[in-house]
């Protein structure tokens, strides 16, 4: 049930289209496709997924929330956008992952931090920019929460608007010893045969691309997006819990838009980032 309820947050992210000048202030749908989604990054075992789910965005000029992430606008000019943002990581059951069964499972962590969006060239319906998210991560069983260390995760990020709205990113993702250690460090008290002790250290964690296209007709959107992980030269490439060091996510899905708001409104985020 809970990964049904992050799930519902994804796919609502999934669902947001920025390609209007003035959206609607709210928007309520139903949302119906298929995911194939790892357990974590480096995970052989992927979690499938084929279902109908509600939608529902919330916008207004400095604050959005759309699923997966809610964010504020703190600066804007130009070519420079300064956000505050946060956005759920599913949780894993340790006893459905053979890496790591009879470990502690890994909670639904929450990343909150502030994002600089860099416009480097506009022209027409094609758009160049840069990110650098800087990210505190926290983990919870909904009874306490951790720190987990922070993560950083500078992109390339390229937009073209046209029949097919479609975008491509490419990341470098760096993260601390102490998230590291949350996701891929084995204690001594969880080595067995097959799974030796293992403590990483903080630093380069691998690439991440993504290529998103989809299409919007009056209340209906069809899409897809393709989330490709390589953990090569990663500081926790050796880990024993890392037992594929290239992950793919495939996503497809079709929303109807049941409900929207009549006032719109004008998002300062559509610029420079979506």
């Amino acid at each position: 049930m809970l990964k049904l309820l992050f799930l519902f947050l994804f796919i609502t992210f999934s669902s947001y289209s920025g390609a209007e000048k003035k959206l609607p202030k709210w928007e309520a749908g139903l949302w119906a496709g298929g995911l194939i989604i790892p357990d974590y990054r480096g995970s052989s075992e992927t979690q499938y997924y084929v279902l109908p789910l509600p939608y529902f965005i919330y916008r207004s000029e400095r604050f959005q929330v759309s699923g997966k992430e809610a964010k504020g606008l703190l600066y804007k000019s130009k070519n420079i956008q300064i956000n505050l943002s946060g956005r759920v990581n599913l949780p894993v059951d340790s006893d459905e992952n053979a890496a790591r069964a009879g470990m502690s499972d890994i909670d639904t962590a929450l990343l909150m931090g502030s994002t600089l969006h860099y416009k480097l060239y506009q022209k027409e319906n094609n758009k160049l920019s840069f990110r650098f998210p800087l990210q505190a991560v926290f983990s919870t069983d909904f009874s306490r929460i951790n720190h987990r260390g922070f993560t950083f995760s500078p992109s390339i990020f390229m937009n073209r608007k046209a029949q097919w709205n479609s975008s491509f990113s490419l990341a470098f993702l760096f993260s601390t010893q102490l998230y590291n250690e949350y996701y891929y460090g084995v204690s001594e008290n969880n080595v067995r045969l097959g799974r030796a002790y293992y403590q990483p250290n903080g630093g380069y964690g691998g690439i991440r691309m993504t290529l998103d296209m989809k299409r919007k007709l009056k209340k209906y959107n069809v899409g897809g997006f393709v989330l490709y992980d390589n953990l090569s030269r990663a500081t926790y490439e050796t880990s024993p819990l890392v037992t594929k060091p290239e992950n793919f996510t495939v996503g497809i899905y079709f929303t109807y838009q049941f409900a929207k708001s009549k006032q719109l409104v004008r998002s300062s985020f559509e610029a420079p980032d979506e």
